[in-house]
């Protein structure tokens, strides 16, 4: 099918639901699932640059315009160290203001708010072996003019990221090889510039980011992440109409979003995977790496790294997240970013074979585990069973039970719990925040472990299997996957939800009232160690708000205010009935 036989809706959705704008349409006549087309000629070639001592050297200039191949220009502010020279260059592009940007490599003024990090780690930038340059996007800022007139049929935003590194690549300042660096939307477009293969880039540093975009950007297991969509709705990019009008997965317009911006084999330069725990999207960022170190060209597979760390998507290589703090965490990923650089940008080889490529924080253990693949890393699924009497362990529960055992909880949409820490955004809070007052809330259904003798380690992702009742057509049910102190604090390691009609992922079937069913809910990646004396908690109950959007329990797939009804959700716990399976590490 080519995308002239493509609905002209579908074009439109998927243009419109791209997240922070980076995906455009396929070009007419490309056929659906093959490779993109060459991208459009660069502008002309620039002539030789002047040499550096024959021209009047400025340590920074600001709203510098970088041509586009289209004739539009976008505004960049460019630093560069104090000597005169030839320099590599790290370029980033941002929709959040340049002039921000531009003020984290130096003085660090503002820089967690700009770049989603620590501003002690901008601070450590080298000024004296680069150039930077901070580019506006298109549409935003002081390049916003340069969305006039354009024609979205053949340009895509890849397409001015490859512009921007071939126009640093040639000027009198830089020696031609450019990188790239940023997180969140910066990373996500430095994959998509990647993509369009600019000769000139070397590297590229993508934090809290992953490739594309898809229908669990904006759905967690059928449910509308609604207090993430609006903030993105906040901060200009429109998504939340659209997004909203295509709640199910099967969705053609998902599918070609997806088909058309997901190219990890495009990818041929080393790539720097940073993310955490508490990000947005660990799972996603985990995949495109190790879609990138077995699909994409000889130096991505070769010489691309992980890290993962106890952050969230605002706080990289912060020491707190949550209610914690994580010392050896704090600026691990910059060093290791500033040896990435030195190597591809300035040929610096010495020790860098010796850097694993997989890197993951064993949070409660306060150490870094590393190692040459991610599945290396993992745990052995191990079960454990959750009783009628609200114990978590591995023995399952007696068998022969009558009436079989359960527990009910009543979910009323109107007055759903609140979101306490986890993968978040702000205004949200995030991270690993102390959920002890949950425990008493009467539509959440708790678990706990006894104090365990010794340290119980996992690695990998976690998944809890729940045989349910409910007295309506739909419900979502979501788990809560905590650590409970010695001082009886309880703190957040994970969450997840499950719109029971999606339960089979794609197919939309709703609940026959009485009929019991099977819920799988899995939690993203995580590498979390519960102490001696430490005891296992879980929470099962309606999704939390205002993470999640609600659901009327009347089969619609929207939230309705006026038709939405409480819902009685019952969890049968008898023997192989409600498990939870952790991937045990052995210490």
């Amino acid at each position: 099918m080519s995308t002239a036989e493509v609905p002209v809706s579908a074009i439109r959705f998927v243009r419109s639901v791209v997240l922070l704008a980076v995906v455009s349409a396929a070009r007419p006549g490309t056929v659906l699932g093959d490779e993109p087309a060459p991208p459009a000629p660069p502008p002309a070639a620039a002539p030789p640059p002047a040499a550096p001592d024959s021209i009047a050297w400025r340590i920074e200039e600001r709203d510098v315009r970088i041509p586009m191949r289209d004739g539009a220009s976008l505004a960049a502010n460019v630093l560069r160290p104090k000597s005169p020279g030839r320099y590599p260059a790290v370029v980033v592009q941002t929709p959040y203001d340049k002039d921000r940007m531009g003020r984290e490599i130096g003085d660090g003024r503002d820089g967690g708010a700009a770049a989603r990090g620590s501003t002690k780690s901008w601070q450590r930038f080298d000024r004296d072996h680069y150039a930077y340059v901070f580019v506006d996007w298109r549409g935003f800022y002081a390049s916003k003019g340069a969305m006039t007139g354009v024609d979205r049929r053949s340009w895509r935003r890849g397409l001015d990221g490859y512009d921007a590194v071939e126009w640093t690549a040639v000027q009198p300042w830089c020696d031609g090889k450019v990188g790239t660096w940023g997180g969140s939307a910066l990373g996500k477009q430095q994959l998509d510039t990647a993509a369009e293969r600019p000769p000139h880039l070397a590297c590229a540093v993508p934090l809290i980011a992953f490739m594309g975009q898809r229908y669990e950007s904006f759905y967690e297991g059928g449910v509308l992440l609604e207090a993430h969509t609006k903030t993105l709705d906040a901060l200009g990019f429109g998504v939340g109409a659209v997004v909203s009008a295509a709640p199910f997965p099967a969705a053609p317009a998902w599918e070609l979003a997806r088909r058309l911006t997901y190219l990890p084999e495009r990818i041929d330069v080393p790539c720097l995977f940073v993310s955490g725990w508490w990000d947005n999207y660990p799972r996603e960022v985990v995949e495109t790496f190790e879609d990138v170190v077995t699909r994409g060209g000889d130096r991505a597979r070769a010489e691309s790294r992980l890290v993962m760390g106890p952050w969230s998507h605002t706080a990289v290589d912060v020491r707190e997240q949550g209610d914690l703090a994580f010392p050896a965490a704090e600026g691990y990923s910059t060093s290791i970013t500033l040896r990435f650089f030195d190597r591809f940008l300035r040929g610096v080889t010495e020790g860098w074979d010796q850097v694993p490529r997989v890197h993951v924080f064993q949070t409660g253990e306060e150490r870094w585990v590393t190692g040459a693949k991610v599945v290396a890393l993992q745990g052995e699924a191990t079960t454990f069973h959750l009783r009628a009497d609200a114990t978590i362990g591995r023995e399952p529960p007696a068998a022969g039970s009558t009436p079989r055992a359960s527990r009910t909880y009543v979910d009323d949409p109107r007055a759903p719990p609140p979101t306490v820490g986890g993968r978040n955004l702000p205004p949200l809070t995030y991270g690993p925040k102390n959920v002890s007052a949950l425990a008493t809330r009467e539509d959440l259904a708790t678990w706990s472990s006894t104090p365990l003798a010794s340290p119980l380690a996992m690695r990998g992702t976690v998944e809890t299997t729940l045989l349910v009742l409910c007295d309506r057509p739909d419900v979502d049910v979501s788990v809560r996957l905590g650590d409970t102190f010695p001082d009886g604090k309880t703190y957040l390691v994970g969450e997840t939800v499950q719109r029971a009609s999606l339960r089979d992922g794609h197919a939309v079937r709703l609940l026959r009232p009485g009929e019991p069913f099977v819920l799988r809910l899995r939690l993203p990646p995580h590498a979390w160690t519960w102490g001696a004396g430490h005891r296992l908690a879980l929470f099962v109950g309606p999704g939390s708000a205002t993470r999640y959007g609600r659901n009327p329990h009347t089969g619609a797939p929207r939230w309705d205010e006026a038709s939405a009804v409480p819902a009685t959700v019952t969890l049968l716990v008898g023997p192989g009935d409600a498990t939870l399976s952790l991937p045990v590490v052995e210490r």
